[in-house]
C-alpha cells in the first residue's frame, strides 16, 4: 500500500503543474483544450488510487487537495461533465468518511455541493435541471423520463439529496425534500440496482429504518434494503453491515446484534476484498470503531 500512497501523492504533483501550466494560457479555448485532454485522465486514475487507499489520513489529504484543483479547473472549463461527475462523487465520498460524525452541519453542506455538482452533471448529459422543478409530481414526471445513460446523475444527486437530508432529520424544510431524494434512488434502482456497489439500497435502509413507523418507517424493508445491497456485492462492503446497525439494531436497542455485526466489521480483512474497495471498508471500519466505543449513548 505504501506504492498506492507514493502514486496518489504522485499523481497530485502532476496535477498541480498541470494547473501552473493552464494559468500561463490565455483564452478559454485552450484553457478548456488542457483541461479535458489532460486533467480528466489524470484525476480519474487519482480517484482510483483514493479507492485502494487504506490510510485515511493520506485519502483525507489527497481528496481534499483533489476536490480544490476540481474546482478550479471548473472555472475554466464550468461544461466538462467528467470534472461535474467527479466533483459530485468527491464531495460526497469527503463528506460521508471525514465530516459526518463530527459535523453533520458541515457534512450538509458538503453534500449541498455534491448534488449540485450532481445536477450541473444532468444539465449537461440529459437537459434537465431538476432541482429547479418545485413539484414532486413534475419532478417525480422528470426523473422517469431519463433515460439510462442518465445514471451516474440519478445516482449522485439522489445519493447527495438523501445524505444530506440523513444528516438533518430535524430540519422539517430539509425533510420535507426526501420524496424528490426517493423518486432519484428509485429511478437508480430501476435501471441498475448494483450500480456503484448497490448504495441505492443502503439509501433505502436508511430511508426507513431512520423514521418511525407512524412517519413512513418500515424495519422489514430496511432489512431487506440492506441485505440487497450485502447480496449484491458478496459481503465485501462493510457499509451494508454498519448501516444494518445504525438504522436497525439500534433502533431496535439490540444490543447483542449491534455489537457482534460491528465487531464483525472491525475483524474484516480489507486486503482480502476488491483493490477498489479499500477506502470504503476503511471507512466503514473507523465508523464501527467508533459506534462500538460509544454504543451506550444509542441504547
Amino acid at each position: 500500500m505504501k506504492g498506492t500512497s507514493r502514486n496518489t501523492l504522485h499523481r497530485l504533483i502532476m496535477v498541480s503543474l498541470v494547473v501552473i501550466l493552464l494559468l500561463s494560457f490565455n483564452g478559454c479555448g485552450i484553457q478548456q483544450s488542457v483541461v479535458r485532454s489532460t486533467m480528466n485522465p489524470i484525476l480519474e486514475g487519482g480517484l482510483d488510487a483514493m479507492m485502494a487507499e487504506t490510510n485515511l489520513e493520506i485519502a483525507q489529504t489527497a481528496l481534499a487537495s483533489n476536490l480544490k484543483l476540481i474546482e478550479g479547473m471548473l472555472r475554466s472549463d464550468p461544461h466538462n461533465s467528467t470534472m461535474l461527475l467527479f466533483a459530485a462523487q468527491g464531495y460526497a465520498a469527503y463528506a460521508l468518511a471525514f465530516v459526518e460524525d463530527e459535523d453533520p452541519v458541515a457534512a450538509r453542506d458538503l453534500y449541498r455541493r455534491a448534488r449540485g455538482y450532481a445536477n450541473r452533471w444532468l444539465i449537461e448529459e440529459a437537459g434537465v435541471d431538476l432541482i429547479a422543478i418545485p413539484a414532486l409530481d413534475d419532478f417525480e414526471a422528470a426523473v422517469l423520463e431519463l433515460d439510462d445513460d442518465a445514471q451516474p446523475g440519478i445516482f449522485w444527486l439522489g445519493n447527495a439529496w438523501g445524505s444530506e437530508i440523513l444528516n438533518g432529520l430535524n430540519d422539517i424544510v430539509l425533510v420535507a425534500k426526501l420524496p424528490y431524494a426517493e423518486a432519484l434512488m428509485r429511478r437508480s434502482l430501476e435501471i441498475d440496482p448494483g450500480y456503484y456497489y448497490g448504495l441505492a439500497h443502503l439509501f433505502f435502509g436508511g430511508y426507513y429504518g431512520a423514521r418511525p413507523r407512524m412517519l413512513g418507517g418500515n424495519p422489514d424493508l430496511a432489512v431487506q434494503h440492506i441485505n440487497e445491497q450485502i447480496d449484491l456485492t458478496d459481503g465485501n462492503i462493510l457499509l451494508g453491515p454498519l448501516f444494518m446497525v445504525k438504522f436497525v439494531y439500534l433502533k431496535q436497542l439490540d444490543e447483542e446484534s449491534a455489537r457482534t455485526t460491528l465487531q464483525m466489521i472491525l475483524d474484516f480483512d480489507v486486503e482480502a476484498a476488491p483493490e477498489n474497495t479499500f477506502l470504503l471498508n476503511r471507512v466503514a471500519q473507523a465508523k464501527a470503531e467508533q459506534l462500538l466505543a460509544n454504543l451506550e449513548d444509542y441504547l
